[in-house]
Formats: structure tokens, C-alpha cells, sequence
């Protein structure tokens, strides 16, 4: 007679993950990680260890008008077709005594849009006399005791705007791809070779007479690639390159100006990713982020940059804002279609500057650029965005509902796959006890076989009872609820017949 199999008190297995708080990681083979970290995290944020709403998107009508003025707002920024740039016009009044702060918009058209901050009303106004044939850039320039604001691009004279008057353009300074003021003189890098710095003259950056006491030009030719980025930062110029980072010196008399490298990448540095933040610059490059603190260079955040190697990164774009570093890029997750050929990012990192520990990751939103400023005492971060992949782009407000304007994003937690410490053993996956607020989808892949489980939200633990065969066993967590607080989940086995 064939003997029967006898389990006499099957251990009990546990699993307990009180936080999220580790988050993603790529740089290891998933199998040998801890349950406690992610392979797949997009749209939730870990800031406090539990999962709770990550970044989310509105109309910037919402915090800079008043509510009477929204929708004919909304209405102007919608007819005017798209926007792919956004710059803070500072101005101040010195007659008056008021500022004149403006949010300048470049439209998919190239045109120059504009909101007066300080007006009562919020109109989007227009500058009907230049239209740009590429992209600009701008920066704020005192000039002759007023507050200007000085665009260029690599196709474009230099345009200068008061904020009053119609703008002008200099027609014999260089075509700018990149500019940074630093000691009243403006440095930039420009089209053609890409291997010059220029600068304008001491006090006036509308004249680029060539002389030694007027404009000049640095060359730098070496093996560290194109001119990418003109940065000032801690008392000197610093020059982002395809392959490397130079140092210009530049006090007084241009006469003792003087150039030093000081860092070479075996990645290319993306030029619209390099960012001031406070005391350090932080970038990409092809292969992961950095740290830059005037001396040194750092590779940070090393664990996720599987998701950067590779990918075309040219239309990044990053700010800094209350001590994070946004960055809109191309970065892969498991299971997500390579985009990195499209003229847009696909993902966007918030990262705590200080710890260097990475607060959100957005996916399933498409951008184009970043801007942060400050405006009575609040700050701000705004993005052209859109989700249909298209070459059409609306201007957005960063928010932390997980909200696209009316929609909610995809709140998705996935864990690695885990035998549970035990390769001999066969499991069975009896309880699942977790604590949420809102209405989540569990669900639990056993060796290929998904099954969900749509669990409501409580001020108290849920449990589910369920009898899963498991050997290799892994899990994801989505929500798409507007209330999101998930932490103290649990998973209960019992250890059944020897498998090897």
C-alpha cells in the first residue's frame, strides 16, 4: 500500500515591511535584493517611509490668479497652442517702488508670452514684434540702473526687454546657446565649433567690440569635447563640456583671466541637466548623476543608473527649488518602452539635495522643460507637460496630489522576487495584513500566476485571508486613489513539502 505524506506543524514564514522608506534599485539583479526595496516606483513618494501622493500637475492659474480670472487664463494659455520654455522676468520699479515680476512663456510658435505676476488681474499678454527661430535662452541683467531680461539662441540675435518698452536686438553679439552673468560681465558659449567662450564687455553686455579692454574670446581645444554650459558659481566660470568640466578665473582685467580643467567623464554630460544647488551642482551625464562642488566630482544615486546608461538625454531639463533638485529625463523602469527617441523626457526625479535620497519619481507625464521660482514668500516649480506624446505642450504647476489637472496618475510599488530565504521549500501564502488609506490594488505573482487583490481603505490594518501556492513570490501595490497612505504591510506562509 503506497504510504501517505504526513506535514506535522508546518513552520510559519513572515514577512513584514514597516516601510518603503530604501526605494528603487537598479544596480543589482533583483532576485538578490531585499523585499523592502522597489524594481518598479513611479508616482508615489517614500519622503517619510510610508507610500503616500507623489507629484502631481495643475494649472498655474490655480496659485497666481485670482479665482475670477482662471478660466479666461486658462482659455489664453490653451489658444495660444503650446509652450516649450518658461523664464522669471525679475523687475523691479526703483521709481515706483513696486516690482513688475513677469512669467515669461516661449510658445511651440516661438512667440513671447507673458503674465504681469504683480497685476491685479492675471492676463497672458503677447509681444507681437520677434518671433524666435529656435529656442532661447535668458537671463536677468541690471543695465544702466534697469532690470532687463537678455534671450538669445543659437539661430537668433540677441534680444533685450525691459519689460516696458518693445524689445530690442544686437546685432553684432554672438549667437548664444548657453549665458551666465558673473562680475557684470555676460559669459556664454555659441553656435558654430562649440569650442569658444565669449564675453561681453565689463558693465555692458549688449558690446562685443573685440579688444583687450572691450569683449573677448577663450578657446579651449582638448579631448573634453564641445562647450555645452556657462555656469558662475562660487567666484569663478565654469564651463560644462561633452566629456568634462574647465574653470575660468575671471577677475577684473580680462588680461588675467586664466583656465584650468578639472574633471574628465567617461559619460557625455547633458548640458540642460547641470543645476545650482546651493552650495553644489548636481548633473547628468550618459552614465548617471553627479555631484560637482567647485573642486570635486562625485558619481551619486549610482543604484539607479542603470536607468540613465544609454539613454538620450538631450532634452533634458532640471531647476532647484526649497532644497531639491528636479530633473525631467529619459530613464528606464522594468517592464517600460524605451522613449529616449523622442524629442521629450519621460520621467521626472525630485531629489533631496542634502541626503541625496530620491523624494519622488514621476512617470506616465511627458516634459519638455522646468522652471522654479520664488513669488511672496512661496516657491514654485513649473513644467510643460502632456501625456499623448505629441509635439504640443501645456505649462504646468507642480502640486503633490498624484494628479494630472483632473486625472489621477498610477501609483505603482513593484517589489523584487524573492524565494523567501528558502530554495528547497514549497509555501503557502496564508495571510496579508497591510495598513491604508485609501483603495489599493495588491497584487501577488507566485511563480508566473497573478492573482489582485482590491483592498479599501481604513484608519485600521487590513487583513486578507488567501491560500497561495508560492516557491518564488513577489508583489505590487498600485493606487490611482486621491487618498494614499500605505504602510506596516505583512505577508504570513507556511512552509510545505520539500521541493529539491
Amino acid at each position: 500500500m503506497r504510504e501517505r505524506t504526513k506535514f506535522l506543524n508546518p513552520q510559519t514564514i513572515s514577512l513584514t515591511l514597516p516601510s518603503f522608506e530604501k526605494g528603487l534599485y537598479q544596480s543589482t539583479d533583483s532576485s538578490l535584493l531585499s523585499m523592502d526595496y522597489a524594481v518598479k516606483f513611479r508616482n508615489f513618494s517614500n519622503k517619510d517611509g510610508a507610500l503616500k501622493n507623489g507629484i502631481g500637475f495643475e494649472n498655474i492659474s490655480e496659485k497666481l490668479a485670482n479665482f475670477s480670472d482662471r478660466s479666461a487664463l486658462n482659455l489664453d494659455i490653451s489658444n495660444a497652442g503650446g509652450f516649450i520654455r518658461a523664464f522669471y522676468f525679475y523687475k523691479y520699479d526703483a521709481q515706483n517702488n513696486v516690482r513688475k515680476d513677469k512669467l515669461i512663456l516661449i510658445s511651440k510658435s516661438l512667440q513671447i508670452y507673458y503674465i504681469n505676476l504683480f497685476d491685479q488681474s492675471k492676463t497672458l499678454l503677447k509681444i507681437n514684434s520677434f518671433t524666435f527661430t529656435s529656442a532661447p535662452v535668458a537671463t536677468r541683467y541690471r543695465l544702466n540702473g534697469e532690470d532687463v531680461i537678455i534671450f538669445s539662441s543659437e539661430t537668433d540675435n540677441m534680444l533685450i526687454w525691459d519689460g516696458i518698452a518693445e524689445p530690442y536686438e544686437v546685432l553684432d553679439a554672438p549667437k548664444i546657446s548657453s549665458m551666465t552673468v558673473h562680475y557684470e560681465r555676460l559669459f556664454a558659449t555659441t553656435n558654430g565649433e562649440k569650442n569658444s567662450v565669449w564675453f561681453s564687455d565689463d558693465l555692458d553686455p549688449t558690446n562685443w567690440t573685440l579688444s583687450l579692454d572691450e569683449a573677448g574670446f577663450i578657446e579651449l581645444i582638448d579631448d573634453r569635447g564641445a562647450l555645452l554650459k556657462v555656469v558662475s558659481f562660487l567666484d569663478y566660470v565654469y564651463i560644462f563640456r561633452e566629456y568634462g568640466i574647465s574653470r575660468i578665473t575671471a577677475f577684473g582685467d580680462q588680461t588675467q583671466f586664466s583656465v584650468s580643467n578639472l574633471f574628465v567623464s567617461s559619460g557625455k554630460i547633458f548640458a540642460d541637466s547641470v543645476c545650482i544647488c546651493g552650495d553644489k551642482i548636481l548633473f547628468l551625464a550618459s552614465d548617471g548623476l553627479y555631484r560637482f562642488d567647485g573642486v570635486d566630482t562625485t558619481k551619486v544615486l549610482s543604484f539607479v543608473q542603470n536607468g540613465f546608461i544609454n539613454a538620450k538625454n538631450q532634452y533634458c531639463s532640471a531647476c532647484y527649488s526649497q532644497g531639491y533638485y528636479y530633473l525631467a529625463c529619459n530613464f528606464l523602469q522594468e517592464g517600460e518602452e524605451d522613449q529616449t527617441s523622442k524629442n521629450f523626457a519621460n520621467t521626472l526625479f525630485q531629489i533631496d539635495v542634502n541626503t541625496l535620497k530620491i523624494i519622488n519619481i514621476t512617470g506616465g507625464v511627458n516634459f519638455k522643460n522646468l522652471l522654479s521660482f520664488n513669488l511672496d514668500s512661496n516657491s514654485y516649480v513649473i513644467a510643460e507637460v502632456n501625456t499623448d506624446g505629441s509635439d504640443t505642450f501645456t505649462v504646468a504647476m507642480l502640486t503633490s496630489n498624484s494628479k494630472y489637472f483632473t486625472a489621477d496618475l498610477e501609483k505603482i510599488w513593484q517589489s523584487p522576487v524573492s524565494n523567501l530565504g528558502d530554495i528547497y521549500h514549497q509555501k503557502l501564502l496564508k495571510n496579508i495584513i497591510v495598513e491604508t488609506k485609501g483603495e489599493i490594488t495588491l497584487s501577488i505573482n507566485t511563480d508566473g500566476q497573478v492573482r489582485n487583490f482590491t483592498i479599501s481603505g481604513s484608519n485600521k490594518p487590513k487583513r486578507l485571508t488567501c491560500a497561495l501556492g508560492v516557491f518564488n513570490f513577489s508583489f505590487t501595490i498600485k493606487s490611482s486613489s486621491s487618498v494614499c497612505d500605505i504602510k506596516n504591510i505583512r505577508f504570513e506562509f507556511s512552509k510545505l513539502k520539500r521541493r529539491l
